[in-house]
């Protein structure tokens, strides 16, 4: 095996040219290292993979190759698995393919399809990979001991200190996808490059460093360069390699761009288009197309590990399988030294031009705030999306201190009041199939088949549900089946359905019914999960009066009754189930997890511009889809608490984005309703009916009441008392019409028909003329330029409506209209944490943001300046455009001190 650690450059670039020599005859591919007047044996069959990609080739024929020393089933490029790794090919067709390997002639290889699939320019594109793989091993300085180490900082912090840094680490020992990187993984090496300018010897401009075998040591020779605030540094994802520098004790400053957030904000819309990953950006032509070199070099995109070092896993036969595995980072490191060197260097490289791409790209984009022209985008991200990247790292790194006592407490409840509910829907189940007491509840086949079975499938009719199945489960009363001598494992049910006529109206993709927790609450309607089937006085008897319109379709389906009240009552407990099952995976159990912890023991999650909207959206864990309050049983929120001496500060915006609304609109009713205050809900429903407002007028209820000392009740009742039903509408409304919702939509919604819900609408824009007006200027800009705006000035691409179907084209008029609302509710939210985050006083008291939950800010700090802190953070978040509020509406905040996220709510 070749050293690729070889010391001597000239020596392991001559190995690594021989090895991976090539040359096309059939279509004339440059020599890439074999010698002169030597004619290399001639090979041929192999096989690429038809692509069905609108990108690729849709066909291929055969092509023979020559290289030196071709062993037996040898194959090229830079490893065993290149070519049927490579993620430019369709992975269906990669696994169709047996081998893709270069075989000597022999008139004994058939001459089967495979072999005609070949096609030229996938073959060109193999040697080109080659080839660019090899430009950049020649451009890298490998530094791997001290003394290298202080020359080439030197440069960096003198010579070439004017420069900006593209940065970038390999990481082994963590998973990316579970792990947050605070206090996770080692690096193994790092790459800067400085742009083609930049000579750090022998005219190598990327320098990559040895971490792995050189140690620590010369990873903290770079102190100096990543410490220094002066020096510009452009990354792609900082958090992560911020938060593993920071791990060995090296603070990073001088943040200059993340160019995954420049992306976004060029393009927010690119989930269609491969996403935000380097790779799918640097192979973009779009994205990539203002970049030039000033070498007149080829541009070379970001290639993925599996397309370097996959390799398909080998069978107990030992044939090839089609799973592709990829060695561990440090192994590659070691033995695969020169292809992992180019391949590591390679994202320092592609973030630079990256980063020169979308800055000219901003650059040339008008930055439009307030009908005037502002400056370029690129201005924008300077003044907003620079500190704000900066400022989520540092929220990251804070993190939030959970009890996990507390949640280990829950998370005992919960399994207990789960089995509680799983042995109320057994019991009850039993009543009509025996063997149900011993079934999987979570289980959907066994579940359809004792509410559906012997129903049809919507899409395939020789595909019915039987009548009866039989299950294997958990033998776990360790009953001895007959013919068996000891308990088995598992042991066989027989479950039948339990009804005639079930009726559902919500079916699996494969056309059978849906036992989803949606279509269970459907069947169950609105009843109470508690129900003792031993006691004969919870239910009224047949005769007695109940509310029918509580009961869900289970009520009919099992003669309505005493029984269909039973089943009802019974498929609550069911979804109580599901509810629970939810709470314990979604929050209790990953909450405790040390994946996502530091040594400190506070939760790091990842917070992200990752929105089309702006928004900011978490993981690992999103601590941004807690339950709603309503829902949380176990109050999961009680186990974010401040630190001893210390207490959260937790402020949120009042009905921001209806607010926002109203001054896009510029709505006169809306704007009047907020100056007036109170329930915003309340008044809009006095606004659409004109009896609430007569009851109103005469006092017969009140819009809101303000208890005065002793003082138990109102002296009338309030109208979201007494007009419930009209209230709630009016909240939907509000909402749902700032989304964009239709009379159809709502009409779902309501289970009313489309012109009764239409009725209800209109009744909303009747004094919100101004809405509908802006609603259709949105629809009419996104059709004429492909876009919209927000309040700061983002914009929000679209297809053009003329390319797209009617349902895309509803979409994109939906989105139209929310963007602007929702997008600008996420200005005004980054704006006020960068009021927060640089306020002189709040720093002095020692208060740090930790979370953002949508119009929802956590900070922490000394309980001994929590008052002082929660006026300022009101102050800040009222007026967060550099101390003013640029809208014509109040923006509303409401903030509590306490120990607990849950306690401040």
């Amino acid at each position: 095996m070749i050293d690729w650690r070889a010391r001597n450059h000239h020596h392991c670039i001559q190995l690594l040219r021989k090895k991976f020599s090539l040359k096309c005859v059939d279509v004339g591919i440059p020599n890439l290292g074999y010698k002169e007047n030597v004619s290399p044996p001639r090979v041929s069959n192999v096989h690429f993979p038809r692509s069905r990609s609108k990108d690729n080739f849709n066909s291929g024929r055969s092509g023979s190759y020559t290289r030196h020393d071709v062993p037996r089933n040898g194959t090229l490029l830079l490893n065993e698995q290149l070519l049927q790794a490579d993620e430019s090919f369709n992975e269906n067709e990669i696994n169709k393919v047996d081998q893709f390997s270069v075989k000597p002639d022999t008139d004994d290889y058939e001459d089967n399809d495979k072999s005609k699939i070949i096609k030229e320019e996938r073959i060109t594109h193999c040697a080109t990979v080659n080839e660019k793989l090899l430009r950049i091993y020649d451009k890298v300085i490998v530094v791997d001991n001290v003394s290298l180490a202080k020359k080439v900082v030197g440069l960096l912090t003198e010579k070439y200190r004017h420069l900006v840094h593209a940065c970038d680490t390999e990481v082994a020992k963590i998973d990316v996808k579970e792990e947050t990187p605070v206090d996770h993984g080692e690096i193994i090496c790092f790459s800067i490059y400085s742009g083609p300018e930049a000579d750090f010897g022998d005219g190598k401009s990327c320098i990559w460093v040895d971490v792995l075998d050189g140690g620590v040591d010369l990873l903290k020779e770079f102190a100096l360069f990543f410490e220094d605030p002066l020096i510009k540094k452009v990354w792609h994802n900082y958090s992560f390699d911020r938060h593993i520098i920071l791990n060995y004790g090296l603070k990073v400053s001088g943040f200059h761009a993340d160019t995954m957030h420049m992306a976004r904000l060029w393009d927010s819309s690119r989930r269609l288009e491969g996403g935000y990953s380097l790779e799918a950006l640097t192979s973009d032509a779009r994205v990539m197309s203002r970049t030039k070199s000033s070498t007149g070099e080829d541009l070379i995109g970001k290639f993925s590990m599996k397309t370097i070092f996959g390799k398909r896993k080998i069978k107990k036969d030992g044939s090839e399988g089609k799973i592709i595995t990829i060695a561990p980072v440090e192994e590659l490191q070691k033995e695969e030294r020169v292809p992992w060197i180019c391949y590591s260097a390679l994202d320092s490289i592609s973030t630079l031009k990256l980063f020169k791409s979308l800055e000219s790209k901003l650059m040339a984009k008008d930055w439009n705030l307030e009908g005037r022209i502002k400056g370029s985008m690129f201005d924008f991200y300077e003044k907003y999306w620079r500190p704000f990247g900066e400022l989520l790292v540092k929220m990251e790194a804070e993190g939030m201190l959970v009890d996990r006592t507390y949640l280990s407490e829950m998370e005992k409840l919960a399994t207990a009041e789960q089995g509680v509910a799983k042995n109320r829907f057994r019991l009850w189940a039993s009543k009509y199939c025996s063997d149900a007491l011993h079934m999987n509840v979570g289980s959907d086949a066994q579940l359809r088949q004792l509410f559906f079975g012997g129903i049809y499938n919507r899409k395939d009719p020789n595909q019915d549900l039987p009548k009866e199945r039989k299950f294997k489960v958990p033998n776990v009363d360790k009953v001895i089946e007959e013919g068996k001598k000891v308990p088995t494992k598992f042991r066989t049910i027989e479950l039948h359905n339990i009804v005639e006529g079930m009726e559902t109206e919500m079916f699996t993709s494969s056309g059978r019914p849906s036992v989803s927790g949606d279509a269970l609450k459907i069947l169950a309607g609105k009843v109470s999960a508690k129900y003792d089937w031993n006691d004969e006085e919870i239910l009224p008897s047949n005769g007695e009066d109940v509310d029918a319109s509580l009961f869900g379709t289970a009520y009919t389906a099992f003669g309505s009754g005493k029984e269909g009240r039973e089943a009802c009552h019974a498929i609550a407990a069911l979804c109580e189930v599901c509810s629970i099952d939810s709470l314990i995976s979604n929050f209790l159990i990953p909450l405790q997890s040390s994946a996502i912890s530091g040594k400190d023991g506070r939760i790091h999650c990842s917070l992200n511009i990752n929105t089309e909207t702006g928004r900011l959206s978490a993981r690992r864990p999103n601590l941004q889809n807690q339950p709603a309050l309503e829902k949380d049983r176990y109050k999961i929120r009680q186990a974010f608490i401040a630190a001893p001496g210390n207490s959260l500060i937790v402020a949120d915006y009042g009905q921001l984005e209806l607010r926002i609304l109203a001054h896009l609109a510029n709505c006169r009713s809306m704007l009047d309703a907020f100056e007036a205050g109170g329930d915003f809900h309340s008044r809009t429903a006095m606004n659409m009916y004109s009896h609430i407002r007569e009851a109103v007028d005469q006092k017969q209820v009140l819009l809101e009441w303000h208890p005065e000392p002793g003082e138990d009740k109102p002296p009338v009742p309030l109208l979201k008392d007494k007009f419930g039903s009209e209230r709630r509408k009016a909240k939907m409304l509000n909402f749902s019409i700032a989304y964009g919702k239709t009379p159809v939509g709502l009409a779902r919604d309501w289970k009313v028909s489309v012109e009764e819900a239409k009725e209800t609408v209109d009744l909303w824009y009747k004094e919100r003329k101004e809405v509908l007006r802006w609603q259709r200027e949105r629809k009419r800009e996104a059709k004429i330029n492909n876009c919209v705006h927000t309040l700061l000035g983002r914009a929000r691409m679209f297809p053009s409506m003329d390319t797209v179907s009617n349902a895309q084209r509803g979409h994109i008029e939906r989105a139209a209209i929310n963007t602007p609302v929702q997008g600008s509710a996420a200005d005004v939210a980054m704006c006020a944490m960068l009021e927060i985050s640089k306020n002189p006083r709040l720093k002095e008291l020692g208060w740090r943001l930790l979370l953002q939950v949508h119009d929802e800010v956590i900070l922490e700090g000394p309980s001994m300046s929590a008052e002082e802190a929660k006026a300022i953070v009101v102050e800040c978040m009222a007026k967060p455009f550099d101390g003013k509020n640029i809208l014509n509406v109040d923006l509303a905040v409401d903030a509590k001190c306490a120990q607990s996220w849950y306690a401040a709510k």
